[in-house]
């Protein structure tokens, strides 16, 4: 009789721990969370709008460096095209009826003439 009723207790002192909450994963990521977010400094209003200036003028300037370089690339295709075009114009071969011919065009006709 004393073997059953100390198996009755450990049966209830298991099923007592059985039935205690574990505790909610979600809710408990939601309390240190909430505890996280108390850490945080959080930056009163002249401080933002003095670092949002200073981000907008270096991306200012980050923008200008970009555009004179682009413009100064562009320039410079445009040149090496207006020089490769005049090459071009230096190096065609004109026949007695003004019709121009490339150098390469000109190479083509005498070597398949020969």
């Amino acid at each position: 009789m004393a073997k059953d009723t100390e198996k009755k207790a450990s049966k209830q002192a298991n099923n007592s721990s059985k039935n205690k909450k574990k505790p909610n994963k979600v809710a408990r990521w939601f309390k240190d969370f909430r505890g996280e977010i108390k850490k945080i400094f959080w930056p009163d209003g002249k401080t933002v709008f003095k670092n949002t200036l200073i981000v907008i003028i270096v991306v200012a300037i980050a923008a200008a460096v970009i555009w004179l370089f682009d413009l100064g690339m562009s320039s410079g295709m445009d040149a090496v095209k207006s020089a490769g075009s005049k090459y071009k114009e230096s190096h065609s071969k004109s026949d007695s009826a003004g019709n121009t011919e490339t150098s390469e065009q000109a190479l083509t006709t005498i070597a398949a003439t020969e």
